[in-house]
């Protein structure tokens, strides 16, 4: 990636952070780094290009932010929940776009190996369910809803975080596997 690319993807991801993607503005961004907006064209084809950059990062430094000290998939789903939790609480707006934001539910929606958070996701829930009855993308599911489900609770102050909780719930789920 070259020098503006990246200056523009990691500008974008300061200005999500702060404001949101909803509320993103090419014209903002641009002046921000002294680009004009039709100076952004020749470095991306769209906002949707951008911001697909900037999902492929964040889910790198997301995954790479884990320390997975256990080689159990159970125990790494588990690590993954913890952190997500926590991002979620420290930085909403971020966690909002790398999980909703079109480009990554397109990745999520086609199993996109262009995003390591999902790739590492999906190949725990397939380690987890190999000798069962349901399938990895079916446990995916479940635990994936459980987690965002969670964390929503968490983030809009219906409940306070529980790690025990989360353990609780993922080891009851991964056992409905076998």
């Amino acid at each position: 990636m070259k020098e503006t690319e990246k200056q523009l993807v990691e500008k974008a991801i300061k200005v999500i952070d702060q404001e949101g993607f909803q509320n993103f503005s090419l014209r903002k961004l641009t002046a921000a780094i002294g680009l004009t907006t039709g100076a952004f064209y020749k470095h991306f084809n769209s906002k949707d290009d951008l911001f697909k950059q900037a999902t492929i990062q964040l889910s790198q430094e997301f995954i790479a932010q884990i320390n997975f000290h256990s080689k159990a998939p159970e125990k790494q789903l588990l690590q993954i929940a913890d952190y997500f939790i926590k991002q979620v609480q420290e930085h909403p707006n971020i966690m909002e776009f790398l999980f909703f934001n079109n480009n990554a539910t397109l990745a999520f929606k086609n199993s996109d190996h262009q995003f390591p958070f999902l790739t590492k996701m999906l190949q725990l829930t397939d380690q987890i369910t190999q000798n069962s009855n349901i399938t990895g993308h079916d446990f995916f599911i479940q635990i994936w809803s459980f987690i965002q489900g969670y964390s929503l609770l968490i983030k809009n102050g219906i409940t306070n975080y529980d790690k025990q909780l989360i353990q609780t719930t993922l080891t009851q789920l991964a056992k409905g596997t076998n």
